[in-house]
């Protein structure tokens, strides 16, 4: 059996996430309503441009050797549970310093042309919440993306609607209404 590192059961202590949610209490539906938000965590200054105004237009590009983004499903949790999320896999050291958010609705990511889809994850925490951007190219490292998936992950960052949190370092949500 795998160890937990020590720096995620300090964080799991520090913001009391807890490592089961139950599935009777949060049984989400599988399909995604077109007037569902989709949420995704912002680190600066990496997500960015110069002035902190804009998401940079890499924001939306999957990693090297996959073809999907990572998001929440904000319709059935809360910002600060994202928050607390998020603040997991802020890394300083690396330039990865929690900002806010990123807020789609689903009908937006599928008129851009690709699709959302709910894939709730077990480990290292359980998020029932956890859904995936799939944009229908396997990204490749070295490799440019085609113009077409190019322009698209352009268009979604254009439509996205950032969200600073006015107080990053507490555990709560300290920002606008997520609309």
């Amino acid at each position: 059996m795998l160890k937990k590192p020590k720096c995620l059961l300090n964080i799991f202590k520090r913001f009391k996430i807890r490592k089961t949610v139950s599935a009777e209490k949060n049984s989400l539906p599988f399909k995604i309503d077109g007037e569902e938000k989709i949420l995704r965590a912002v680190y600066s200054p990496i997500n960015l441009t110069r002035n902190k105004k804009r998401l940079n237009n890499g924001f939306y590009k999957p990693q090297a050797g996959s073809d999907e983004i990572s998001v929440n499903r904000l319709d059935y949790t809360t910002p600060t549970f994202v928050k607390k999320l998020a603040l997991m896999f802020e890394n300083t050291e690396s330039r990865r310093n929690y900002f806010g958010f990123s807020l789609l609705k689903a009908f937006e990511i599928r008129e851009i042309g690709f699709d959302v889809v709910y894939t709730p994850l077990k480990e290292p925490v359980e998020n029932p919440f956890h859904s995936d951007i799939k944009i229908g190219y396997m990204v490749e490292r070295g490799v440019q993306l085609p113009s077409e998936v190019s322009y698209k992950i352009k268009k979604m960052t254009e439509k996205s609607r950032l969200y600073k949190d006015l107080d990053p370092n507490s555990e709560e949500w300290v920002g606008d209404e997520l609309i």
